[in-house]
C-alpha cells in the first residue's frame, strides 16, 4: 500500500524474498508457500550472517509510525523500532531507536544480500508521524535483523530494522556485516 504525502510516496512494511524480491505485508494471501525473507543474524557476535528464514509466523499489532526519508526513498517504520546505522570508514555499525534519529546526521546501512557488490550509507531523517497503525511484521529471535527494501520490485535496496535487541547484539562488525 502506498500514501501520498507532500508529493513523496510512503511505502509500508515490506521484506525482502529469496526472489530478490519486494514483498508488501499488508497484503499476504491466507496461505503462503514456503516463502523465506531476508535476514542480518547479528544473535553470534563475531559472525553475522544473512540468511532467509522461512516466514512461519507474523505479528499483529498497533503502534504509532514514522515517515522516514531514507536517501530518496519515503517509508513508514514503527516508532518503537531500531534501525542498523553506521559510516563507511569508521568502525562498527550501531543499532539506534528511530526516535534517537533526526537531524543528527546519522546514515543507515544499505546492503541487499543478494546482489549488492558493497554497501552504502543514506540519509535518513523523520519527515511526520502517525498515531496508531495496524502493522504486520515477521516473528525474529534475538539478534535477528530484518531486511526492509526501500525500493520496488526487483533488486531492491534493503535496509535492517528491528524491534528488540539485547545489549550483546547491537554492535555488528563492519568487517564481517557484508
Amino acid at each position: 500500500m502506498t500514501f501520498a504525502i507532500k508529493n513523496c510516496k510512503i511505502h509500508t512494511m515490506k521484506i525482502l524474498t529469496l526472489d530478490n524480491a519486494t514483498y508488501d505485508l499488508d497484503h499476504l494471501p491466507e496461505e503462503v508457500d514456503d516463502m523465506r525473507f531476508a535476514i542480518l543474524d547479528n544473535s553470534n557476535p563475531a559472525d553475522p550472517d544473512y540468511h532467509f528464514i522461512p516466514l512461519i509466523f507474523l505479528e499483529s499489532f498497533n503502534a504509532p509510525a514514522l515517515v522516514l526519508r531514507i536517501g530518496k526513498e519515503t517509508i513508514k517504520m514503527p516508532m518503537d523500532w531500531q534501525v542498523l546505522i553506521g559510516e563507511p570508514d569508521v568502525g562498527d555499525l550501531e543499532v539506534l531507536p528511530l526516535t534517537s534519529i533526526n537531524d543528527r546526521g546519522f546514515k543507515v546501512f544499505q546492503f541487499n544480500p543478494l546482489t549488492s557488490f558493497r554497501p552504502s550509507f543514506l540519509d535518513i531523517e523523520i519527515l511526520d508521524v502517525y498515531h496508531e497503525v495496524s502493522w504486520y511484521a515477521p516473528k525474529l529471535k534475538n539478534g535477528q535483523l530484518l531486511a526492509v527494501p526501500i525500493t520496488e520490485g526487483e533488486d531492491p535496496d534493503c535496509v535492517y530494522f528491528v524491534k528488540d535487541i539485547s545489549r550483546n547484539c547491537e554492535i555488528v562488525d563492519y568487517n564481517k556485516a557484508w
